[in-house]
């Protein structure tokens, strides 16, 4: 593999996630933004208690929320070896959240926790949503792997 995609996933959430898909999914994206061979990244599958708490520690906000990213070259820069493997970072999912939102919005829970998982590498990918403009180049790529309406019916992301 070309790619290090890390998946861990806590037991209660476990039977609703098909990992394999997930991390073929995230490798095809990484081949297509041309990403170095040997990269890597971590994906936590989890539910809304450790996203609360993330969420609260990291963006001050007393609330879960359906995917966080933390990517590698934010801040203050992680010193790696000349010549090794870039690390991404770290996606965190509260599949409890996905599986509420993908009810809400008449899609499966795979469909919206592919989505949110997308979401989240883009942002480790440098994809951002602040400005209309980049949140239309990110809705178009995540339109590009998942297909077209992935955003319909959902509401505002949470970042």
């Amino acid at each position: 593999m070309p790619y290090e995609v890390n998946v861990e996933v806590d037991d209660e959430v476990a039977s609703s996630v098909d990992e394999r898909a997930l991390v073929d999914m995230l490798e095809r994206v990484l081949t297509e933004d041309g990403v170095d061979d040997g990269a890597s990244l971590a994906v936590v599958l989890s539910e809304d208690s450790l996203l609360h708490e993330l969420n609260l520690r990291h963006r001050e906000v007393d609330a879960p929320t359906d995917v966080l990213s933390f990517a590698a070259d934010e801040g203050e820069a992680f010193p790696v070896p000349e010549g090794e493997p870039r690390y991404l970072g770290d996606i965190v999912v509260s599949v409890e959240s996905v599986a509420r939102q993908a009810a809400e919005a008449g899609l499966t829970t795979a469909e919206e926790l592919a989505h949110v998982i997308l979401h989240g590498l883009l942002h480790l990918l440098g994809y951002d949503h602040e400005e209309s403009a980049e949140e239309a180049v990110m809705k178009a790529r995540e339109e590009a792997v998942l297909g077209p309406g992935i955003h319909a019916g959902r509401g505002a992301h949470e970042d």
